[in-house]
């Protein structure tokens, strides 16, 4: 045998190394070595197909359960559903009225069929005789806008104030001199060459938009 040490050759029955004399004692001889296995594990199968047939069916078989889908049940399937949240539809919007954008203050009096209700978020009195009054209400079409004001406008109306502004919001905003629904301004006793008039000053949207509508009026 050769030592495990040094490499040097040494009888098969001896216990030290002839060159290096380190002990071989715990080194079986090289014959033991080789016939010495493991044993196969239990509880496996060992088989191997005997043919190349054999392999590729076996192999065929399990690709075909890794491919074949596992199809979810009804439980789950209805949970899947009641997690999609379903999003409403858009409103219609209603038709534009034929008045629109009005002529004269009877058309502008016969929108208010289509305001909408709102909320007073703030009343305020501003420079001279004029009153601020801020309003929310939700979006909604720039003649229904116009509505809306005038509605308000008719319910803020005093006889104390020479000019009465009414602004719409979507929400309450700080910004006193702002609005992004619509704006009416009412002036009374305006004096237009020999005539004095009360004049309305309408807006729609934020009147910087590029559908936005201005409206002139007076009576």
């Amino acid at each position: 045998m050769r030592c495990p040490y040094c490499g040097g050759l040494n009888a098969d029955q001896a216990n030290f190394c002839a060159r290096c004399g380190r002990d071989l004692k715990a080194f079986p001889p090289p014959n033991q070595q080789r016939q010495s296995f493991p044993p196969p594990p239990q509880g496996r199968p060992t088989t191997i197909p005997s043919s190349p047939q054999q392999q590729q069916a076996q192999h065929a078989q399990v690709t075909q359960r890794r491919r074949t889908p596992t199809m979810p049940s009804q439980s789950e399937q209805t949970a899947r559903q009641q997690e999609i949240p379903v999003v409403p539809p858009e409103p219609i919007p209603p038709e534009l009225p034929s008045q629109f954008p009005p002529h004269t203050v009877e058309q502008l009096r016969a929108l208010e069929e289509g305001a909408l209700a709102y909320t007073v978020v703030d009343s305020a009195v501003g420079d001279g005789h004029k009153k601020i009054v801020r309003i929310v209400y939700p979006k909604c079409a720039g003649w229904q806008q116009v509505a809306t004001l005038h509605k308000a406008l008719k319910e803020q109306l005093e006889d104390g104030f020479d000019t009465i502004i009414i602004q719409g919001l979507f929400t309450q905003d700080t910004n006193v001199y702002a609005f992004t629904n619509g704006q009416l301004i009412f002036d009374r006793g305006v004096r237009l060459g020999d005539l004095i008039l009360n004049r309305y000053q309408i807006e729609t949207g934020n009147g910087f938009e590029a559908d936005s509508v201005r409206i002139v009026l007076t009576e």
